[in-house]
């Protein structure tokens, strides 16, 4: 298990100087622990599925063995950490609520696939707005 720092700033450094995520590595179950702002659910199982359907990487959240929040995964970059590349997680999908379909999840990897680092964005009036740190680990 990977340790990540708790300071917003430490983590801005972690994030910049992560590697850009590959797309076709990602797939399975990831435990998600929000490191900023936001209370971990880690505790009551909070996990990100990710899986590949026609080509596309889908995913969807579960908490407490509920699934939420329905996502595909894009490439994009991240302005805020000097333009680097990221796996955009985009919750627009017409089967998720409508504050739902805003959340922009960029991460970069940290650990040849094991580990990602993310930051949780909130997309309002054309601008993201960053909300929090998260840290994806995978779950063997």
């Amino acid at each position: 298990m990977m340790k990540f720092p708790r300071d917003t700033r430490e983590l801005h450094g972690v994030f910049r100087d992560a590697s850009d995520p590959a797309l076709s590595g990602m797939a399975g179950e990831y435990l998600v622990d929000m490191l900023t702002v936001w209370p971990s659910f880690k505790l009551l199982s909070h996990r990100k599925i990710f899986y590949r359907e026609n080509n596309k990487i889908l995913g969807h959240n579960v908490l407490l063995n509920v699934t939420w929040g329905r996502f595909f995964i894009e490439e994009g970059t991240c302005k805020a950490a000097g333009s680097v590349k990221v796996a955009v997680i985009n919750y627009n999908r017409p089967e998720n609520l409508y504050h739902v379909r805003a959340i922009r999840d960029h991460i970069r990897c940290v650990d040849n696939g094991m580990h990602y680092i993310g930051r949780f964005n909130y997309l309002m009036s054309g601008r993201l707005m960053f909300l929090g740190y998260f840290s994806l680990e995978k779950i063997k």
